[in-house]
Parts: structure tokens; sequence; C-alpha cells
């Protein structure tokens, strides 16, 4: 099932005009953000305003949890034996937490931002992002104005635009993005392996349209498996409502995996045709199950064989490096734009020294963890 146009823009407008009354936490339970609208460019999307920094809250809505929280995780989970790589980014956490306060990054109002992982953006012109800032900037003099997912090797006319505007870049996360069509990648071991697993017929594959209200749960019982129990609560932690929204209006495409007439693995799709892209911003599986079966490595290759099957590039989102640098998975720098300009001083030098570590220090420590 592939999302057409005006599809995906009823998914989004659902999205949209439910979160505004209800708030964030409505789709994504560990988010507590108040969401209002901004146009770019003669369209409307969501703007996220954090309305308390808890310690639970996802990544997706805190930058504490995109820059500190989740890199301390990190750190404890990646390096537990590298004590002095350790040490000096435990010793960064305590000072780049007070330059976070005083930049009120907190309170930043993120544009754009559908609440997932990855956001993936339309081709918007420099005067489109001319026209938004100058908005936001009258309607929020004091709260920083932030842009997720912002790559130069997935769009870079926007990341030129950001930069001749001033927003600075400041690092994030280390991505990995896959052209199917590029012939190296199906000739990668790894990819003709899991394409015979995903064939073999032990597991069978369950489509969107197949797909059940009564299936919801148990979907999402291997998504929060995988993404909440197994790797971080602070990953997005989508609400059975949200599981819903998506089978009735497609906003992601589930897919589903069956083994021996139970549930036991599910893959949301977020297609975007406007940009070119295609990425998973949920995944799951049933952890409790033997390796050898192979549901992680199944999923994937149904990823892939949906972006060849759509001509769209695939966007791997961040983790599991090696797993994806063997399924053709090239890693990329990627960066929270911030436009910091209409700020008062202080709150701009607390700001600009913020950034001005993060860009240090940050991508040295985020291609070490890429080797790992």
């Amino acid at each position: 099932m592939t999302v057409p146009n005006q599809s995906r823009l009823l998914a989004d407008t659902l999205w949209l005009l439910t979160a505004r009354s209800r708030g964030g936490n409505h789709w994504v339970s560990n988010v507590h953000s108040r969401i209002e609208t901004v146009a770019i460019g003669g369209c409307h999307y969501p703007s996220s305003l954090l309305q308390a920094s808890e310690a639970g809250e996802s990544y997706v809505a805190s930058p504490r949890s995109t820059w500190l929280r989740y890199a301390r995780e990190e750190a404890i989970r990646h390096w537990p034996a590298a004590g002095l790589l350790k040490h000096v980014c435990s010793m960064l956490f305590a000072p780049l937490s007070l330059l976070l306060h005083g930049a009120g990054l907190d309170r930043a109002v993120i544009i754009a931002n559908q609440l997932i992982s990855t956001n993936l953006y339309p081709r918007w012109q420099g005067s489109d992002l001319s026209a938004m800032s100058k908005q936001l900037c009258n309607t929020h003099p004091d709260r920083p104005l932030m842009l997720r997912n912002i790559c130069p090797q997935v769009d870079p006319q926007l990341f030129a635009h950001l930069n001749e505007q001033g927003w600075i870049l400041i690092p994030t996360r280390m991505v990995y993005l896959c052209d199917p069509a590029h012939e190296h990648v199906s000739k990668h071991n790894h990819v003709k392996k899991d394409a015979r697993l995903l064939a073999d017929g032990q597991v069978s594959v369950v489509s969107h349209e197949q797909l059940q209200v009564q299936d919801l749960l148990p979907l999402r019982d291997l998504f929060r498996q995988l993404f909440i129990t197994k790797h971080s609560p602070l990953n997005p932690d989508f609400s059975p409502e949200f599981f819903q929204l998506c089978l009735e209006t497609g906003f992601l495409e589930l897919h589903g995996l069956r083994w021996q007439g139970r549930w036991v693995g599910v893959l949301g799709l977020y297609a975007h045709a406007d940009s070119g892209w295609l990425t998973t911003p949920l995944i799951g599986y049933d952890t409790s199950l033997p390796q050898e079966l192979g549901l992680y490595r199944r999923l994937m290759a149904l990823l892939l064989a949906q972006a060849k099957q759509r001509r769209l590039r695939l966007h791997y989102s961040s983790g599991a490096a090696q797993f994806k640098r063997a399924r053709g998975g090239v890693p990329a720098l990627e960066y929270s734009a911030v436009y910091e300009q209409h700020l008062p001083q202080g709150q701009k030098r607390y700001l600009q020294l913020f950034a001005k570590t993060l860009q240090r220090c940050a991508p040295p420590v985020l291609r070490r963890a890429d080797q790992l």
C-alpha cells in the first residue's frame, strides 16, 4: 500500500488536529508537549512546545533527552569497558546541562515535529523558511526555534537554506542512508541472505490491508518489547490511539509478521514521496524468541524491499551501526537546526557555547560509536 499525496495529507491533518486539541501525549505516551500549528510554504505543520522537562520525556520532543539523557544511556550501553572515554563524556554532561538550561532549549519551538524518530520534510524554499521564522519569532520572542533531523545527505537544499539564514547546526546522531537502486546494495551478502530468509515461508508477512483492529494491541506490545523495554524508555512510546490512527489513515503503513499462529513482528513505514525517502519510525519483534528465527533480519529485508519497490531512498535512522552498514547503510551526521537571532543576548551566548561544545565534541564521539 503506497500512501498517495492526498492520503498523506489527510493522515497528517488528522494527526495535527487531534494533537492540537489533546496534546502530543495523545499520540505518544511519554511526550508532554503542547502542539501548535505553523504555516510553511502554504501548508500547515505541527510545532511542539514542551510543557515539562520530565526525566522520562522522549527525545522526539525533549532537547535535554536528545543531547544529554539519551547520550548518557548510550555511553553506559556501548562503552562499559571504555572507562576513560565514558568518564570524559560524563564530565561534559553537567556543564552541558547548565548551558542547555541557560539557552532555554527545553522551551524550544520544535517545528514540523510529528513526534517520530525521523521527520522528513518537503522541498521548502528559502523564502518559506524565512517567512516561517519571522512568524514564530513574533509569536514566541523568548523561545529558540528548532528543526530536528537535518542532514545534508538527505536534503542538501534545506541544509544550505538553514546555513544561509543563520540557523545554528548542532550534531545529534549518526544515521544510515541507503539507495536500494544502487547495484552494490543488492550485492551485499547479508542483503541476499536476508531476502532468502524473508522468502522461506516460515514466517508470513501480513500487509496493512489485511490487519484488523484486534491485531493492534499485540503489535504494539511487540514494538514496546524492542523500542521501550530492550532499548530505551526515551524512545517514543506510541499510544494505542496512534496505532489505530495508522490502521485507519496510513499515517504509518503497518506490516506484521506471523509465526505459528502468533504475531512476532511489526514494521511501520513512513513513505515521503515529496522528499524521495522512506523510513521506519516503528519496528518491533518478539525478543523472547530464538535469534535463529531472524525476525529483525526479516523486518529489515521487508523494509529494503519496500523502498526498492517504491523507488525511494531508505533512511535507516540510527542505531545497529554494523548491521545497517552490512545492508548498504552509509553513515551520515544528522543535526538539529536552532534559530536564536531574536533571543536576548545572554540566552544567545549560552546557546552558542552549547552549540560550539557539541560541534567540537559530538562528531568524534559519534564516529567512535559507529565503529563499535
